[in-house]
């Protein structure tokens, strides 16, 4: 594994931690007064990683560490303060020492265990960043555009990518990059009063959306079980949808491409629902450039609804009011969920793409949440319209996004059994281009067998250049009862 630059402040802090810790027990460094400061020292080292290189939970144990062992020290501080030599030291008891280095060894296995591994990657970084103000709203879009485009790079397909809620486009800029290698131009925001982090035109991650975090991770965990959690997560699909239909029809003019360009439109969590829904509603019915849609680790949150509580009892009944206490201790509950009849029809080929944790819950289990991804199921198996699903098996929820590289504590915490991490990557820009590129390829051939109407019309003609498609190394699942030749 390539040593990561984040090792560098780690082992300063493991260094300045493990000093006091020995010192007891090496007289060589009894003299050494000024050691009581360095669990301070190495508190501080600490909390900077987190403005230096963005939130690390893997930090978060050895910077509480630090902390207590910090506060326990304050004592020896303060004599060091006034001058005075301290040997409270000594006095430590041999099982507390003992019991300090086994935390400190579990804190130390965490922070190297789960750092970033984006050595072995090449850095990547958005070719251009624009700020979009929306007047009427007041929000600031924040556009990051992979891969060249306009006069001199013509025939380059657009990949308008909707981020996901948790990581905003911070999370996706390796797979943006990995698309842009394979020939696509990549278009991916954040908004400055949505995402977490968002990212500004100057490229700086913004944190300000953080009291957020709780309910997203509210609406994906609980969001097809109970109506609450229902109830944000429809929340989250309606902004989306508020985002994608204010950026889209800018997406020609913001990318310098001609209006010959095809688009894949591609969504993460409640920007993939988005997208389904306003292809089910004809959203996208009048531009046939539009090829189709990937909704990555999609829920389809808007096609439950909440499940009706019988209640029994004559109301009329003289004395005490039992239907009323019912419905009182009722509503101490959860509201559970059911599907709601109907579901996302599609006009445009849409490929749902979720992790492989949605093969662990086969059977239909509405209400308790065993399956959360039923709906997608549902849906290409009753909705009308070209539908698909594809699963890379051994992924986790959270293995579609960066985070098997950046931030591998996620993909622990929500594992899957992926064995190498940087396929993870590849594999999922993989199957988004190879899915653009097989729509690029049916529209060459629809062209092809229906000539335009008028002679010399180039209005809605494809592009020329269709890029190559790349093998998948993970295992890899494919559903569809009507996209005959969805070969990904």
């Amino acid at each position: 594994m390539a040593i990561s630059e984040l090792w560098v402040p780690e082992a300063i802090v493991c260094l300045f931690l493990v000093l006091p810790l020995f010192r007891p027990f090496v007289k060589t460094l009894w003299p050494l007064d000024g050691l009581v400061w360095l669990p301070l020292v190495a508190m501080i080292i600490t909390a900077g990683i987190f403005p230096a290189y963005g939130f690390r939970p893997e930090c978060l144990p050895i910077l509480l560490f630090a902390l207590i062992y910090t506060i326990a020290t304050l004592d020896s501080i303060f004599f060091s303060i006034k001058s005075q030599p301290s040997d409270a030291f000594r006095d430590r008891n041999p099982l507390l020492t003992v019991f300090s280095f086994i935390l400190l060894g579990a804190a130390v296995f965490t922070m190297f265990a789960f750092s970033p591994r984006t050595e072995s990657y090449p850095e990547t970084q958005a070719t251009r960043l624009l700020k979009i103000p929306d007047g009427i709203t007041g929000s600031n879009y924040y556009l990051q555009i992979y891969g060249q485009s306009g006069r001199g790079h013509p025939g380059r397909p657009i990949i308008f990518l909707v981020p996901p809620e948790i990581g905003s486009s911070a999370s996706v800029k390796l797979v943006c990059s990995e698309l842009e290698n394979k020939g696509y131009t990549v278009v991916t925001y954040s908004r400055d009063d949505y995402d977490l982090p968002f990212i500004d035109e100057n490229g700086k991650k913004h944190f300000s959306m953080l009291l957020k975090m709780p309910g997203y991770l509210y609406a994906y965990i609980l969001g097809t079980r109970i109506a609450s959690a229902n109830n944000k997560g429809k929340a989250m699909e309606a902004e989306r949808r508020a985002d994608i239909e204010f950026l889209l029809p800018r997406i020609y003019g913001l990318t310098g491409e001609t209006d010959y360009e095809p688009i894949l439109l591609a969504g993460y969590g409640a920007g993939g629902s988005a997208l389904a829904y306003l292809n089910a509603n004809g959203g996208f019915g009048q531009n046939n450039n539009m090829l189709g849609i990937i909704a990555v680790e999609s829920r389809l949150w808007s096609s439950y609804e909440t499940e009706s509580q019988a209640v029994s009892g004559d109301s009329s009944a003289r004395g005490f009011n039992y239907r009323r206490l019912i419905e009182s201790l009722t509503n101490l509950f959860p509201t559970t969920l059911k599907r709601a009849e109907s579901l996302p029809s599609a006009n445009l080929p849409v490929l749902y793409f979720i992790s492989g944790r949605a093969l662990k819950h086969p059977s239909l289990d509405y209400g308790k949440g065993k399956n959360p991804y039923q709906a997608i199921f549902d849906t290409e198996r009753l909705a009308s319209g070209p539908l698909g699903i594809a699963i890379i098996k051994d992924s986790g929820p959270l293995d579609y996004q960066d985070f098997p590289l950046t931030h591998p504590v996620f993909s622990f915490l929500l594992p899957g059994q992926l064995s190498d991490s940087i396929n993870a990557i590849s594999d999922t820009a993989g199957i988004i281009g190879n899915f653009a590129s097989l729509l690029i390829e049916q529209s060459v051939q629809t062209a092809q067998e229906e000539p335009a109407e008028q002679e010399g019309e180039d209005s809605q003609r494809p592009v020329s250049l269709i890029p190559f498609r790349s093998p998948i190394k993970g295992s890899l699942y494919i559903e569809s009862r009507s996209i005959t030749w969805l070969e990904l």
